[in-house]
């Protein structure tokens, strides 16, 4: 083994490993965490429409490695209970891979590369289809098709929306993948290379097997890919070594940018663009809460007005004459302190509900490159805003719930469709999005003092 190509190797190695911590893997947690956040989005208006169940089995599920869900071959008969687990499955996956992964080249090893290259590509949302190969993928084709069938004007374009964002950050996370698979292939032959070398003859060409008895007995426990041994011989025993191995120091090299400042002023950009993107996910959630609420005034309208008020209320939509408002009188009650009453407009929570719907539908599908041409101000402004408006929109409809449940006749509540998971969803979401404004708001405001401090003491 040529002792001057893994000195270069070495150096090239750390090199690169800068950049991939720096660069591709801020970029790969970022693309993921999105990528999960529209998956979250998408699943659950399938479990809010009841084209999927909840799992019962899920919380039964361990935190761990990444385990991909199952890829068998299903009957029609059992479409409904398969993807009811898988997709759950899938939920709890994504969900371990962005908040309990470390996210750094030491942590990403080829086996757990894998792993993440099997999820993303277990539902293939860039070839999206019910002609596809995968059995999973040709039922989400399927029941995203008919979900889009079911839903209005607005709500077909937020169903696309994410499917297109899904397919968007399938790609550029699978681009971050190889590039990480890529460089570690070559740090796992130059492990392989520095364990073995000393035990390898001078002028022999040592065979794969020969490799793995050095390895057995030098790097015990350490996995064995053959396919990288036999590139590691070529390279380093074969005629074409040379050139094969000036390949890979070329392709290790990262191309520095000129222009670029050595101050440059650290961003903090990515968590307003991950706020947004959380946030933005609410989209379908209110135009559910929508449906529900005007399925839910109808059943009590009826049951307020007589044969000849329905007439006239009919008669009135016809001539579309302007109709009354309808106020209701909604209660506040915190734990330990008294009701408050307030009256709500019906008609003007709904227009609230659509316009939130409307923009959190628009900003859903935007592009992440669109989204990052935005100012901070402008990022932040609409965060710290959307999220107020959700806190309070989350208020009233917990007690606008309640008074339909409360109205309705005993004999009709059953009719009555409750809105205490959507209002959970809310919950959780501004919860999120809230934290990563406050992450923003307290990094910048560190980085300031720190660089009021710094020129302070240069003064």
């Amino acid at each position: 083994m040529d002792k001057n190509y893994q000195t270069a190797l070495s150096e090239a190695i750390q090199i690169r490993r800068e950049y991939i911590e720096k660069s591709v893997l801020v970029t790969l947690k970022e693309n993921l965490r999105a990528f999960y956040n529209a998956y979250e989005s998408l699943y659950h208006m399938l479990l809010t429409k009841g084209m999927v169940k909840e799992d019962p089995y899920k919380q039964d599920i361990q935190i761990g490695e990444i385990q991909i869900p199952e890829t068998e071959a299903f009957s029609e008969a059992e479409t409904d209970k398969q993807l009811t687990i898988r997709l759950s499955h899938y939920d709890i996956q994504l969900d371990i891979l962005v908040n309990f992964y470390q996210f750094n080249t030491t942590y990403f090893t080829i086996d757990r590369i894998k792993r993440v290259l099997g999820l993303i590509k277990y539902i293939d949302w860039i070839n999206l289809s019910p002609e596809s190969s995968s059995p999973i993928t040709r039922a989400v084709a399927e029941i995203t098709n008919q979900l889009r069938k079911g839903t209005d004007a607005l709500g077909v374009g937020g169903i696309i929306g994410l499917i297109q964002r899904l397919a968007r950050l399938s790609r550029s996370i699978l681009e971050s993948l190889k590039i990480l698979f890529d460089f570690n292939r070559e740090v796992y032959k130059l492990e392989v290379r520095t364990a073995v070398s000393s035990r390898i003859p001078p002028g022999k060409s040592p065979s794969v097997a020969d490799i793995k008895k050095h390895m057995a007995a030098s790097m015990p426990g350490k996995p064995v890919y053959t396919e990288l041994l036999e590139e590691l011989i070529k390279e380093d025993y074969s005629s074409t070594g040379t050139e094969l191995q000036e390949h890979i120091l070329q392709s290790l090299k990262v191309v520095e940018d000129k222009q670029e400042t050595p101050t440059q002023e650290v961003s903090f950009k990515h968590f307003l663009v991950e706020g947004v993107q959380i946030i933005s996910g609410l989209a379908p959630i209110f135009l559910e809460i929508g449906v529900k609420l005007d399925a839910n005034e109808t059943i009590l309208a009826n049951r307020k007005l007589s044969l000849w008020n329905k007439i006239k209320r009919f008669l009135a939509q016809m001539i579309n004459k302007k109709p009354e408002p309808i106020i209701y009188e909604v209660v506040y009650q915190y734990p330990g302190s008294s009701p408050v009453r307030e009256l709500v407009n019906f008609n003007q929570l709904r227009s609230r509900i659509a316009k939130k719907a409307k923009q959190f539908s628009s900003a859903q599908n935007m592009t992440l490159a669109k989204i990052n041409t935005l100012e901070d101000e402008q990022l932040l402004n609409f965060l710290e805003h959307s999220i107020k408006e959700v806190q309070r929109l989350y208020k009233i409809l917990n007690a606008v719930d309640d008074y339909f449940k409360q109205k309705v006749d005993q004999k009709n509540r059953n009719q009555i469709k409750g809105i205490k998971p959507e209002l959970s969803t809310l919950k959780n979401t501004y919860i999120k999005a809230n934290q990563r404004c406050s992450d923003y708001t307290l990094l910048k405001e560190e980085a300031e003092q720190l660089k009021k401090l710094d020129i302070a003491q240069k003064d």
